[in-house]
């Protein structure tokens, strides 16, 4: 039946697309009258790629294709051809063709992001590129990290989900997300984690794990190669590093807090402190004047005397 909606595809909807454009390797297919906005995403997406590959140190020729559909309904078909999820979806890799469709920029409610999105697709392309086979995690974790969509907030979210027990193990992220959807934020934001520690604390083996797979294309044997232990092994460890940095999270959140707070509570107490100091002058104010009427008294008492 895919295969169907696929010919359909090809023979039907392909033909509508009489506008291209190239950046680079770029290739951007659009229909008449978004051709400024192919413009304008192309040579953003050009720049990003460059700065992407930059991070990684390798720069593959990976030729992209990127059709903007002309419409909501064109980028459904799109969708139904592959099996993509339309409700959530604001663009879809396609493995077989190589190519990234996207809603139309002007249907896209996320358009300030949509570079973003861009990129992270064509990350998924760029791991395809070296692997025939990757985890799921190392997928979406580098399609997150390396397109800046892993921001604290969003580390903060998955500390919250982790501490409640609401994520999984790297090893059951292999092949397939969590079948509750509002699961997956924690999915992406955890892959995100995992390629972050790779990147930043494996540097190194991060680089030579590119170096290896140009010559095997099997990921696992790759980053045995590269990193000294297995993606299991590497997945044990993640779970309790991922123990200790949560908690440290929380505590920083929970300091910064406070450090927010303590302005507010610096002007209420200079406030009370304020009241309580006026408070005391009348009273002051009040026993001097009753002092004073005291020796007044006596004074007049000791003069009677005098007098007398």
């Amino acid at each position: 039946m895919k295969q169907i909606a696929l010919i359909y595809f090809i023979l039907m909807i392909l033909p509508c697309f009489c506008e291209v454009q190239q950046y680079e390797n770029i290739y951007l297919e659009y229909t008449k009258g978004d051709g400024r906005l192919a413009a304008e995403l192309g040579e953003r997406l050009a720049a990003d790629i460059g700065d992407f590959q930059k991070k990684t140190g390798h720069y593959p020729e990976l030729e992209t294709h990127i059709v903007i559909a002309a419409d909501q309904e064109e980028y459904k078909s799109f969708l139904q051809s592959s099996g993509g999820i339309q409700e959530f979806s604001q663009a879809n890799y396609q493995r077989s063709t190589n190519t990234i469709y996207i809603r139309n920029p002007r249907d896209n409610l996320r358009y300030q992001e949509l570079n973003k999105i861009l990129l992270h697709e064509y990350i998924h392309s760029y791991v395809f590129h070296y692997f025939s086979y990757a985890p799921l995690w190392f997928h979406e974790g580098m399609a997150v990290y390396f397109s800046n969509d892993f921001s604290h907030n969003r580390e903060l979210g998955l500390a919250r989900d982790y501490l409640f027990g609401n994520t999984e193990p790297l090893s059951q992220m292999r092949t397939h997300y969590p079948a509750n959807r509002i699961e997956w934020e924690a999915f992406y934001a955890k892959s995100a984690l995992a390629v972050r520690y790779l990147y930043m604390n494996k540097r190194g083996q991060f680089y030579r794990l590119w170096n290896t797979a140009e010559g095997s294309g099997k990921f696992n044997s790759s980053f045995l190669r590269s990193f000294r232990y297995t993606a299991l092994d590497f997945s044990i460890f993640f779970e309790e590093y991922c123990e200790t940095h949560f908690r440290s999270e929380i505590i920083l959140a929970l300091s910064g807090m406070i450090w927010l707070v303590f302005p507010f509570l610096f002007i209420i107490g200079y406030l009370r402190r304020r009241k309580k100091m006026r408070k005391r002058l009348v009273e002051m104010e009040a026993e001097e004047q009753a002092e004073k009427e005291e020796n007044n008294i006596i004074e007049y008492e000791i003069e009677i005397d005098v007098e007398e």
